[in-house]
């Protein structure tokens, strides 16, 4: 395989992890880079931050919660 293909393969694997990563139940245990890059995408998006049960307008992200629902999901009566 060439260094191009390589590139090409390891870009999209890593647009796939991206994007399901920030689905809640989907992480399992999580990093130290993975639970930044996921608080980052948190303090952008308020809709993101709606499907991983926080509000909309919240500012701070616990990270136990975050390992919690990243590991767990949400339950239906945190949805």
């Amino acid at each position: 395989m060439s260094a191009k293909e390589e590139c090409s393969s390891f870009d999209e694997l890593s647009k796939f992890y991206k994007e399901n990563l920030l689905e809640p139940g989907w992480a399992g245990e999580l990093s130290r880079v993975e639970l930044a890059y996921i608080k980052s995408e948190l303090q952008k998006s308020p809709s993101l931050r709606r499907r991983w049960g926080f509000r909309p307008s919240a500012k701070r992200f616990s990270e136990r919660r975050i390992r919690d629902v990243a590991m767990n999901g949400l339950s239906r009566e945190k949805k």
